[in-house]
């Protein structure tokens, strides 16, 4: 299969057999461009800009490996490109997708991963997830039922991991998403005593008191989905139900750690800056641009309503 879920029983956090540098490959995989969604983001939003992102990145991936595999056949006869057509495909393998992390802070929603499309019981639990004012959305990642919204950071990163020197599925996991989400909490608020186990997350204790949630999904190598921070969240959203099948566990967040942070300490967009720093460290890319995500919805916008324009009599119909 081209598509990579990682669930609970994939990840294994053991760190030490990840190579300590991952070296981007190509020169525009020194770029990280990070894009930050201000305010409270529809979580529907949030995925169709993901999902543009990831097709993108997926779809330029396919027309290099044509280009490259013409350029080798044409090699293996003995044919040369003229210079105009040698400088045409080489400006064409420029224009790459630089990786990409999108940060947003979204509505209050509770989301499953594809093992959630196999409990009998999920009508159930979704009209439960209503009581609590929350809409329940299907995925294509990994694992079980989180939940994301108001006061808690989710970041997707956008990659293709075959870009980086020693780049693993689980050292993107164990070593990227997950170490960045540490370091952000050691730089940002002195928090450094924090704990990755055999169940993936980021802990406040050996076992117990979550702070942060990992689930990612990997088709031909691009990475899509990524973490979700708890910094300032209605713990009651997190503890009511059993989140990501881990009974007898508990989540946590930055506020309820240290009580007296002044709101302005608590800060999403801040966060999300940290986090995009720390991920680009263990990376090592040596640059980071910072966009404004309200212009790339307002051009969708634009987008969708001149194409309401041109075809008046369709419908726009999404799928959950």
């Amino acid at each position: 299969m081209n598509t990579r879920s990682l669930g609970l029983s994939f990840i294994r956090h053991n760190s030490t057999s990840c190579a300590t540098k991952f070296i981007p490959l190509t020169e525009n995989y020194k770029t990280l461009r990070h894009i930050h969604f201000p305010g409270i983001t529809p979580f529907q939003t949030g995925q169709d800009i993901q999902a543009d992102m990831v097709n993108a990145n997926i779809h330029f991936k396919k027309l290099e490996s044509k280009i490259i595999k013409q350029q080798r056949e044409a090699w293996t006869k003995g044919l040369t490109l003229s210079d105009y057509e040698d400088q045409f495909l080489k400006k064409i393998l420029d224009m790459k997708p630089l990786p990409t992390l999108l940060t947003f802070e979204f509505e209050n929603v509770y989301t499953g991963g594809k093992k959630m499309k196999q409990d009998p019981n999920l009508p159930e639990r979704i009209k439960e997830f209503e009581k609590l004012g929350c809409r329940y959305f299907q995925l294509e990642r990994g694992g079980e039922t989180t939940w994301h919204g108001k006061g808690q950071l989710v970041a997707y990163l956008i990659l293709d991991l075959k870009k980086f020197e020693n780049l693993t599925v689980r050292c993107f996991v164990d070593s990227v998403l997950l170490r960045s989400v540490q370091e952000t909490l050691k730089h940002k608020y002195g928090l450094s005593e924090t704990f990755t186990n055999s169940n993936p997350g980021v802990w406040m204790s050996q076992d117990d008191l979550k702070i942060s949630s990992v689930g990612c999904n990997i088709q031909r190598g691009i990475s899509s989905y990524g973490i979700g921070l708890n910094i300032a969240p209605d713990l009651k959203y997190l503890n009511t139900f059993t989140m990501c099948g881990l009974s007898g566990t508990t989540a946590t967040s930055v506020h309820e750690i240290l009580p007296d942070l002044e709101q302005k300490e608590l800060n999403i967009k801040d966060v999300a800056f940290e986090y995009a720093k720390q991920v680009s460290k263990r990376l090592n890319i040596t640059s980071l641009e910072h966009m404004d995500g309200e212009d790339l919805i307002k051009s969708m916008q634009g987008q969708n309503e001149s194409e309401t324009e041109t075809e008046p009599g369709s419908e726009s119909n999404s799928t959950v």
